[in-house]
């Protein structure tokens, strides 16, 4: 018997070792094949829907979804630590849904770049689980989004509190509302109209659109927070939103205290102190955005030619980060930022011998722009090897007006002296520029300079006359916070 049970624990030790050396083996082989089918794509739309302790909500948006939808489609799910028997009910519907299981203390701003990042369609959606769709909802909308070039996103017309695209109706629950809906939604061009802003409830978008803005900032203190300032980055470049009046969605206002399952943020259900950070952040981030909007008649500067001047596209958001900057990928690859271009680095260092810190930012913002360098180097991503080559062109510097009130700040000779230098400068209403040929860029903001830690570059300073004689070109912004591996 004693044999007999030590052969049992042996085999079973065995048994785990197999497991533990089967599942290192299946996962790293799903990482291979992951990396290998990024960016692969299919001619259909990917439906992402957040999720958080919301089963009931999330099953009956999912059957609506499978109930009202024609159009090719993939459904994702990403859920945040739910103990309803979320993760029960996306295993059993694993063959229907992609989905994600993510930690508890993922915020709703990461698990929907979670979902963005494991989308494959050529457009997406981003889906609020208490909008429940209706007959030919997706066919409206696709036909209002490819109807115009220049249109990137796409809104519906709902029942819910929505401002500009609430509508009334007849009905007074989800029962009547299918009928409204196959009465509602028939095609009428004349029912789309441009907006500056569109809810968050459906989003429909191109694929284009996500690879030029990048994803949601998670450096936000909200939702709402981060959902206005991706709309930002989408006017910025140009992209123009549209609501397709002819696309009805019926909105279940199950709970007023949450949005996509996460609590909400806001005057109505947050403190008002909590209210004012998210109000104080989107202000550090992008200063008076409507002052920003009102003078966007700049040219830019690049020298390639692809990006148009004043109100049309821009390429990417990558076409208002700062030309030379060192930034580093989820691979943590090194590159650094020219006109239209990026160069791979084979180790970080600045003009002038100064050691540059590289500024995180995402795969989407790397690929829209073309590689030049060493691609062979690209794949060990050593960055401890002997830096490369440096561009062709002279790093532009960062320069600041010469205020006589600050003429006894140190000499700036260290970063931690150039950063307090740049406080004080935007403290005292200054603001710091990169310039090139003749031309010179604004640091958006303090936390814009900051994100790019302008204090790791030289500073020069110019009389207000020779700054003014400079062309100006587009702003320099901050890059979205990330924490995932994106």
């Amino acid at each position: 018997m004693k044999r007999l049970s030590m052969q049992r624990k042996h085999s079973k030790r065995l048994g785990k070792k197999g497991y533990w050396s089967g599942y290192k083996r299946g996962h790293e082989q799903g990482n291979r094949l992951g990396q290998a089918s990024f960016g692969k794509v299919f001619e259909g739309v990917s439906i992402i829907i957040p999720s958080c302790n919301q089963l009931q909500q999330l099953r009956a948006c999912i059957h609506r979804i499978e109930e009202n939808t024609s159009h090719p489609h993939e459904i994702i799910v990403v859920d945040c630590g739910s103990t309803d028997g979320t993760s029960t009910y996306l295993l059993r519907k694993s063959i229907a849904v992609r989905y994600a299981l993510l930690k508890k203390d993922v915020q709703m701003i990461g698990s929907l770049n979670q979902g963005l990042m494991m989308a494959k369609g050529t457009a997406i959606v981003v889906l609020d689980q208490n909008s429940m769709v209706t007959p030919g909802w997706l066919d409206r909308l696709l036909g209002c989004l490819y109807s115009d070039p220049r249109i990137g996103v796409v809104g519906a017309v709902t029942n819910g509190p929505f401002k500009e695209q609430q509508i009334e109706v007849p009905y007074m629950n989800e029962n009547g509302a299918r009928q409204f809906a196959m009465a509602f939604n028939i095609p009428n061009p004349d029912a789309w109209r441009e907006t500056e802003s569109l809810a968050g409830f459906c989003l429909l978008l191109r694929r284009e659109t996500l690879e030029k803005t990048g994803y949601w900032d998670e450096g936000c203190h909200s939702t709402e927070e981060a959902h206005a300032d991706w709309l930002l980055r989408v006017r910025l470049l140009g992209i123009r939103m549209a609501i397709a009046g002819d696309a009805f969605i019926h909105y279940e206002e199950r709970d007023r205290d949450t949005v996509y399952g996460f609590p909400q943020t806001t005057e109505k259900s947050g403190s008002m102190e909590e209210s004012s950070r998210n109000r104080s952040f989107f202000v550090q981030k992008w200063g008076d955005a409507d002052k920003l909007f009102r003078n966007l008649e700049f040219s830019t500067a690049e020298t390639d030619g692809q990006i148009s001047t004043g109100k049309e596209t821009h390429v990417s958001a990558a076409s208002f980060y700062p030309i030379g900057a060192v930034v580093q990928g989820p691979s943590g690859a090194v590159f650094r930022l020219e006109p239209g271009r990026r160069r791979y680095l084979h180790g970080v260092s600045a003009a002038g011998g100064e050691n540059v810190r590289p500024v995180r930012v995402s795969q989407l913002d790397l690929l829209v722009l073309p590689l030049v360098g060493k691609p062979e180097a690209t794949v060990s991503g050593n960055i401890d090897a002997p830096t490369a080559e440096l561009p062709e062109e002279p790093i532009p510097v960062l320069a600041a007006p010469d205020l006589e009130n600050m003429s006894m700040l140190p000499t700036l000779n260290i970063p931690a002296q150039r950063k307090r230098w740049i406080e004080v400068l935007y403290a005292e209403g200054g603001q710091l520029y990169q310039i090139g040929n003749g031309w010179k860029r604004p640091f958006l903001t303090l936390y814009a300079a900051m994100s790019w830690r302008a204090e790791d570059y030289r500073i020069q300073f110019l009389s207000p006359g020779d700054l003014s004689a400079l062309v100006e070109k587009q702003p320099i912004i901050a890059p979205p916070v990330l924490h995932g591996h994106l």
